[in-house]
């Protein structure tokens, strides 16, 4: 289980979802190829999904296992904007960015009596991804693995978690990718947010841990 410091906040989005895109253009027909080999949907810490990412003047997709390791961790699958400067994150944010489709993500949100309301926010074209920024590295033991970027919250993540996905859009995560900085600011474009039972529930994986952010 995390503690709070100042780098790190328990429970921030350690699962998402992915489905196929019905209408897909260029690169996304990748994407929905990638999709359809995924042992699981429901991506969790540790689990594997795929993300887009350069190669010399190309983008190409790659299936990566969500989360660095390290020895104080075995996935380290979020990292905050504010403190990309670290021995964790710096070589691969200034070498190694990627892109994460996603269609729907998960965050709890805590409620007297030590209970904690899930979340559910999409698009809200449910035939579109949201893209959201990342980085990724070799491993010897995983192979690719990527983390995903969070940012401050926006008004309306705010009630719910003090940290949030740092959506981009597919325009500017290409961007991202050919060395353009990135802007922190919260997203605050289309999002549809609705309370929803937990996806760990429905897998049964409730009582697992859902790691760390970094």
């Amino acid at each position: 289980m995390a503690t709070w410091s100042k780098t790190c906040s328990p429970d921030m989005c350690n699962v998402y979802r992915l489905k196929e895109k019905k209408v897909v253009a260029d690169i996304e027909d990748a994407v929905n190829e990638s999709i359809r080999q995924l042992a699981s949907k429901l991506i969790r810490r540790s689990g594997r999904g795929p993300v887009m990412r350069q190669q010399g003047s190309e983008v190409v997709v790659e299936e990566m296992r969500w989360g660095f390791e390290r020895g104080f961790s075995d996935s380290i699958n979020n990292a905050r904007t504010d403190n990309l400067k670290s021995k964790v994150w710096e070589e691969a944010y200034e070498k190694r960015r990627c892109l994460v489709p996603i269609t729907e993500f998960y965050e709890w949100q805590p409620l007297p009596f030590d209970k904690k309301q899930p979340h559910a926010f999409r698009h809200p074209d449910e035939d579109e991804w949201l893209w959201v920024a990342g980085l990724w590295e070799p491993s010897e033991r995983h192979g690719a693995c990527y983390a995903t970027l969070t940012t401050e919250p926006s008004a309306a993540m705010e009630p719910i978690h003090d940290r949030m996905l740092a959506i981009v859009g597919l325009k500017r995560g290409l961007e991202f990718l050919a060395g353009s900085q990135l802007n922190s600011t919260p997203y605050n474009g289309p999002l549809t947010i609705t309370p929803c039972e937990s996806p760990l529930k429905q897998k049964g994986l409730l009582d697992q841990a859902q790691g760390e952010l970094f």
